[in-house]
């Protein structure tokens, strides 16, 4: 069961149809939302989100679906709790709308990338289980994933499917730019 675990969340393949979706309908949008929201890594530098960490969020949140709500009361493409979306000073009632949800969402990465100073597994962690959550409940002491992902099968399982998605979507994006240039 374990190894049926493991290759699904390292192997499973990407929904080209929904994978596409995202790219089309909200490409525009992240653009806009990463040179909107930057954060500041361990060196106090300013970076921008990779486009392709965003869709992989709102892959794995609404499977591109605006109007998407958890039974937690996430809300968006970007799945914004209410009180995130107070703390960041966006309206929870309008995430149904890509543009203020990407923005919500854009900005809350933003948020956690600077706080955890540019790590990209904590901040996923945080993202999923509780912004400060790998302080209150962290996997292990030492290691390499020590104090970085929050103690809970469910984030686990978050990150490691995000990090994957991710890299699928900055594959697809690859390839779209060396076929648009084999174009020229």
């Amino acid at each position: 069961m374990v190894t049926a675990l493991v290759f699904n969340l390292f192997f499973a393949a990407i929904d080209p149809d929904i994978a596409e979706k995202i790219e089309k309908s909200y490409a525009a949008l992240i653009e806009r939302a990463v040179d909107n929201y930057p954060y500041f890594n361990s060196e106090g530098s300013k970076k921008k989100i990779n486009p392709a960490l965003v869709m992989a969020v709102i892959y794995q949140e609404s499977g591109g679906s605006p109007e998407a709500r958890s039974t937690a009361g996430a809300y968006g493409l970007m799945q914004i709790m209410p009180k995130t979306a107070g703390l960041l000073g966006c309206d929870y009632n309008s995430l149904g709308v890509p543009e203020h949800s990407i923005n919500c969402g854009v900005k809350f990465l933003a948020a956690l990338l600077s706080y955890n100073r540019g790590d990209l597994v904590k901040s996923l962690s945080g993202y999923n289980g509780g912004t400060y959550s790998t302080e209150s409940s962290p996997t292990a002491d030492s290691g390499l994933l020590a104090g970085r992902i929050y103690d809970n099968p469910e984030t686990k399982k978050y990150v490691v499917s995000v990090l994957k998605l991710y890299e699928l979507f900055e594959k697809r994006g690859s390839s779209r730019k060396k076929r648009a240039k084999s174009r020229v």
